[in-house]
């Protein structure tokens, strides 16, 4: 039981950790000639918090972030819908990539459990 509830709060620091970043960088970047190919750039951000917390955080944390960067980076700001088309490619790419990273390289939860 404690062991599944410290899992639970790992994952969701890495979650909140996430949604931070994407939000202080959509913030800082927004209305900037940077600000299309900044999906791509967070791919990083994404494989690392994948790489510390889980797979589930690589996953969620991608998605979450696309959402962030479509609502507060891309025009009409406040709005879920993105004109630029380069924009929404860039979001498709940004979570396409850190779902296949999180499966590449999170570390497997099964293997360490079967050890113990």
């Amino acid at each position: 039981m404690k062991k599944s509830h410290s899992a639970f709060l790992r994952a969701s620091f890495g979650l909140l950790l996430s949604s931070g970043l994407a939000l202080a960088v959509a913030r800082v970047f927004a209305g900037t000639a940077v600000s299309v190919v900044l999906p791509l750039c967070f791919i990083a951000v994404l494989w690392i918090l994948a790489f510390r917390y889980g797979f589930a955080v690589g996953v969620i944390g991608s998605l979450l972030a696309a959402l962030i960067f479509a609502h507060f980076l891309f025009d009409p700001l406040g709005s879920w819908h993105v004109n630029d088309l380069a924009a929404r490619r860039n979001l498709a790419w940004m979570v396409a990539g850190a779902i296949a990273l999180s499966f590449l390289f999170a570390p497997s939860n099964s293997a360490g459990s079967s050890q113990q």
